[in-house]
């Protein structure tokens, strides 16, 4: 007799239920049977038998959690409910034998065994017991892990509100475990790191709740304080490791040893073995935890130990490599710079640089621009390509912070060119992060990624921790621009823990970085803590070789206090703003921004000044685009000329800035009257744009836009029948991804192969099921095949089918 066998997730267990009411029924006739409650540890056993129980008391039967020694219960006339939890540590061999001499007497009795067993955790004995009720024909309800519609569904239930894509995505991170899941969602709840905007449960922390820790501890307690020790040191290896990245740390730990923690915590669930024999954490929720729940002192040994061998290890006096690190103590002021000899030693090139840097601090940018000449010099005589590609950069900031942002870029590029491509050792590591930082700043994040790859410095947003601030604040930097601010701001946070003085200087930055994510995702109380965090850690006698933290500040404060305000802190504590140069070569949508302000708190002449500073700005850099763009976007805005603001709109390059052109463009049509078509196409033409920037603010005022526009605006959106063409109602990205998702890529791979966030292509991948009345991906598949059906006949002349219209909407996107 075959058993019946539920393998659906513990959220939404319809079917389990059924499965165990017949069972109880059978009973209830006087035909006994078994239900057997199977699966890994915290994926609800305990709770399912509860919930059985608690319907067996209902239909009269006597629910009786019997011991070891006295199951099976005896023979009774009314319906008996024979409670076993645990199995698996229960199950010796008296036990075993006792139940298997029962099963045959058990058909003909009211008894219903009820057994809860952990899979993979049990012998040689209970394995053939399991076997052998499976014969006689037991009720397995075999618990999975949760879909994702079932955890949106228990997060509902815990939350009292549906989640937002951001805390879905956080909650991936349990990977459907539902003791994770509930965990993480009651945790956020109880430590105030959740909240409800507009029905939406929204998370305003993705910190470690304290109720995931202990959830985590609980698990891991099993495992014994070796394998603890060697998961810990786990995690400082990324989403990847072998066992002999793991040996390589563990030293004093014998080969045999290791192989034998590793082997315990695969079995208990906690890592997996892939088939190219790599391991990784089976749950991205349980590494985080360990990660936030080591000390900073130990996670820091751990880092050095696993990024650099013993012998390679810099050695505290080596000196800082430019502008972009940390400077060495100041230059004697009346040293004059020298003359660059023919060919210089490696102490000599160590002096100049820290000359450089010291001067360029100093803000004497003359001088600093002679030791970099002397630098330059005599690494040319000697073939040292590091050296040259370091007094490039000095002469690169220099030109950037004196206004001559076409040739900082320039130079940076040369300076990219220079540096030799494959890995080399940590100094020459920090100055191609240096130049990649110059380069995102200077708005080439494509190319600064670019030259990461090139020398092997690039991390994937799931690689590894940065080992320090320098690599970690230009990666988060580079993802910022794309627009994935999770990403950024998870690997500014993790470098955070782990900066030396020397690096103190690149906080303000990095905070700015973090804070710049929480306002794009709607977390402006979590921004403003961080911008006075960034205040806080600024140092006033320094020179700041960037305008981040103050373009952000503004951001935040405009957002909390209103334009006025905005205005008032631009005008007074940030005029220097305006009258240099420094944030309009570094963010194209800070001109556009400002004049936007000022007109929105009725103050015409900051507009009128700033457009005059960009405007001269950018036409002393006629061959730097960005400034063009910018300063035609601004002009725009104030002139309310439309010509201008549809051609900023196609010519920006950084995506924020080109969705605020649209939406400044839609404003300035919807105001003079040309129709609400013409407006709604640039307002959702500025929303695609916002969600690949990653704006989720952004996309919530134009998304409120769009819902005050007239009918006919409305009624060419979404509607809540399956459309019959995807192109005429998909956005451009939306049909990007769409794409990708029916070829079986995961969403993941999707953000890659698109230049997006995990995040963002959830997103759009929502709006894809929402708009096409689907629930899942196979069901899009369907769909997606149904109609490229039409594809393998001939086009009649002038046909375009809606598969054909998808392609070349993709194509043009």
């Amino acid at each position: 007799m075959r058993s019946r066998v539920s393998n659906s997730p513990l959220r939404g267990r319809s079917k389990e239920i059924e499965l165990a009411l017949q069972a109880l029924a059978e009973a209830e006739s006087g035909h006994g049977g078994v239900i057997l409650v199977s699966g890994d540890e915290g994926c609800g056993k305990t709770r399912l038998v509860q919930e059985i129980c608690h319907i067996a008391e209902k239909r009269e039967f006597t629910a009786v959690r019997a011991e070891t020694e006295t199951f099976p219960p005896p023979i009774a006339d009314r319906p008996v409910l024979a409670v076993l939890d645990d199995l698996h540590v229960y199950g010796d061999q008296a036990l075993l034998s006792r139940m298997t001499a029962r099963l045959e007497q058990l058909r003909h009795q009211p008894q219903v065994w009820l057994l809860s067993l952990r899979d993979d955790a049990y012998g040689l004995d209970v394995h053939r017991f399991v076997r052998a009720l499976e014969e006689w024909g037991c009720t397995r309800l075999d618990l999975g892990l949760l879909s994702p519609d079932a955890v949106g569904e228990l997060l509902t239930d815990i939350l009292g509100a549906p989640p937002d894509p951001g805390l879905l995505e956080l909650a991936d991170e349990a990977g459907g475990h539902p003791l994770l899941t509930a965990a993480l969602a009651r945790g956020l709840r109880e430590d105030g790191q959740v909240r409800v905007v507009d029905r939406t449960a929204v998370a305003t922390s993705a910190a470690v709740p304290e109720r995931v820790r202990s959830t985590v501890n609980c698990l891991l307690k099993d495992l014994g304080e070796q394998v603890q020790d060697m998961l810990r040191t786990a995690t400082v290896l990324g989403p990847e490791f072998s066992v002999g990245d793991l040996a390589a740390i563990l030293v004093d730990v014998p080969p045999v040893s290791l192989a034998a923690r590793v082997q315990r915590a695969i079995d208990m669930g906690v890592l997996d073995c892939r088939s190219n024999d790599r391991l990784n954490f089976r749950y991205e929720l349980v590494r985080r935890t360990i990660v936030e729940s080591t000390a900073l002192g130990v996670r820091q040994v751990l880092l050095h130990a696993a990024s650099a061998p013993a012998d390679r290890l810099p050695q505290p006096s080596v000196p800082g490599p430019a502008a972009h690190l940390p400077p060495e103590p100041p230059r004697p002021s009346a040293a004059p710079a020298p003359s660059a000899p023919s060919v210089l030693q490696e102490d000599s090139i160590a002096v100049l640089s820290t000359r450089a840097v010291s001067l360029l601090y100093e803000g004497r940018m003359d001088q600093a621009r002679e030791s970099a000449t002397a630098l330059l010099h005599g690494c040319v005589a000697s073939g040292a390509a590091t050296g040259q590609a370091l007094a490039m950069l000095v002469h690169s900031v220099c030109a950037r912070m004196g206004g001559q942002a076409a040739e900082a870029l320039r130079l940076s590029r040369k300076a990219a060119a220079i540096i030799p491509p494959g890995k080399s050792d940590l100094i020459e590591e920090l100055i191609t992060n240096c130049v990649a930082l110059e380069l995102s700043l200077l708005g080439e994040t494509a190319e600064a990624e670019q030259l990461l790859r090139k020398v092997a410095c690039w991390q994937e947003p799931s690689g590894a921790p940065p080992a320090n601030l320098i690599v970690g604040t230009t990666a988060a930097r580079i993802m910022s621009v794309k627009g994935d601010h999770r990403k950024a701001d998870r690997w500014i946070e993790a470098a955070m823990g782990f900066v030396n003085k020397p690096e103190r200087w690149l906080l303000p930055l990095a905070g700015a970085i973090r804070a710049l994510a929480a306002l794009r995702g709607g977390e402006l109380r979590v921004a403003e803590r961080l911008v006075a965090r960034c205040q806080a850690e600024s140092e006033p006698d320094r020179l700041a070789l960037y305008a981040q933290p103050e373009w952000v500040d503004l951001q935040v404060t405009t957002a909390r206090h209103g334009a006025a305000r905005g205005v008032e802190l631009l005008t007074e504590q940030y005029a220097h703003l305006i009258a240099g140069p420094l944030l309009f070569v570094e963010e194209p949508g800070a001109a556009p921004w400002m004049v936007r302000t000022a007109l929105a708190a009725n103050a015409p002449q900051p507009a009128e000044e700033v457009v005059r500073a960009v405007r001269t700005l950018a036409d002393d850099n006629a061959a730097f685009q960005p400034l063009t763009v910018s300063a035609l976007h601004a002009e725009g805005l104030l002139r309310r000329d439309e010509a201008a603001l549809a051609q900023a709109r196609s010519e920006h390059r950084d995506t924020w800035a080109a969705a605020w052109a649209a939406e400044d463009l839609g404003v300035l049509l919807l105001d003079r009257g040309t129709g609400d078509g013409a407006a709604g196409r640039q307002f959702v033409a500025a929303r695609e744009l916002y969600e690949e920037a990653g704006a989720l603010t952004d996309v919530a005022r134009i998304t409120g836009r769009l819902t005050r526009l007239a009918p006919p605006v409305r009624s060419s959106a979404v509607s809540v029948d399956r459309p019959a063409d995807p192109g005429q109602t998909l956005t451009g990205s939306e049909r990007a991804v769409a794409e990708l998702v029916v070829l079986g890529m995961t969403n993941r791979q999707v953000a890659g192969k698109l230049h997006l966030s995990a995040y963002t292509v959830n997103y759009h991948l929502r709006n894809i099921f929402r708009k096409f009345g689907i629930k899942s991906r196979v069901e899009l598949a369907r769909w997606y095949q149904d109609y490229t059906a039409g594809m393998m006949r001939p086009a009649t002349p002038g046909s375009s089918g809606p598969a054909r219209r998808l392609r070349s909407g993709i194509r043009s996107t």
